[in-house]
This record gives structure tokens, C-alpha cells and sequence, in this order.
């Protein structure tokens, strides 16, 4: 099977993902899509991986999955996200993926997330960014959730994704 993982993001963190979700997985074509355009329509399954800042996707992995939503509704779909605001994961999925796509997606998960590197935020987003943080890091670790990724690999297993 033929797999797209198709990502982007500011601190590296969703790429870091990205990578080692590629080794576990048998031809993959990782696409940064903040550095290069691609399309699903060549590929047999497609996971979309995106960071997520106050409250919404990267702006590229929007783009890209309004522009290739009815061929994403076609094809194996899954979905990750880094993210550190549990909390608020389901509202994000649920305003940031259209309805038919999280209906036939195979999985959507957190990976959660590090905070290290503020650098390429604006300094607004460096505010609310070290906000969020503080108020976070009371309620949880701010880490990788580390069995994220192998269950994300055994949701995708259930319909024979390798």
C-alpha cells in the first residue's frame, strides 16, 4: 500500500512524529506541506498530521484538507495531531476536520507534544503559547504521550494498513 503522510508545523514537533510514524510504516512519502504541494489522488492511503495552535490546524493542513476532501472521503484516511491542551482535543477534531472525513477516518489521535522551541512564533503567539503552558503543565506533563503512536499503528492495522 501506497502511503501518504502528508504534515506541517512551526517547532518541529509534528515532523519529529511524522518521521518515526514513516519507519513503522511500508511506502510511505512523508510531504511537508508548508515547504511543497501534493496531492492524495496517487497514493492508496493518506495520514494528515498537524500541530495545533490556539485551538486550530497549521494553516497548510486546512488548506490542504479542504481542497482534497472528497478524494481524502475516498481513499484510507487517519488523522494525528501534536498537541498539549487535551482538554480540547475532540472540539478541534470536531471544527477542524469536516464531518464525512472524521466519519470515515480510521483513526484520529494525540500525539501530545514538547514546548521547545518558541522561536518561530510571532510574539503574540509566544504570549498565549506560555499561557497556555503555565495553565497546562498544572493539569498534566507537557510530553510525547508515549503508547500514542503504537496505537495509532494498531488502529491502522484493524483494516490491513501497512
Amino acid at each position: 500500500m501506497n502511503t501518504l503522510i502528508a504534515y506541517a508545523g512551526k517547532t518541529g514537533n509534528t515532523a519529529k512524529c511524522a518521521r518515526r510514524l514513516a519507519i513503522r510504516l511500508k511506502n510511505v512519502t512523508l510531504v511537508d506541506l508548508n515547504v511543497e504541494e501534493v496531492s492524495p489522488k496517487d497514493f492508496d492511503a493518506v495520514i494528515v498530521a498537524s500541530p495545533v495552535y490556539s485551538h486550530k490546524f497549521e494553516r497548510s493542513v486546512q488548506i490542504f484538507l479542504r481542497t482534497y476532501q472528497n478524494i481524502l472521503e475516498n481513499k484510507l484516511f487517519a488523522v494525528f495531531v501534536t498537541m498539549v491542551e487535551y482538554g480540547t482535543f475532540n472540539k478541534v477534531i470536531a471544527k477542524e476536520i469536516a464531518g464525512p472525513l472524521r466519519k470515515n477516518a480510521v483513526a484520529i489521535a494525540n500525539f501530545g507534544g514538547e514546548v521547545n522551541n518558541l522561536t518561530p512564533f510571532g510574539w503574540h503567539d509566544k504570549i498565549v503559547a506560555k499561557s497556555m503552558i503555565k495553565l497546562e503543565s498544572k493539569k498534566h506533563p507537557i510530553e510525547f504521550l508515549p503508547g500514542a503512536p503504537q496505537k495509532f499503528i494498531e488502529e491502522l492495522k484493524k483494516v490491513n494498513w501497512d
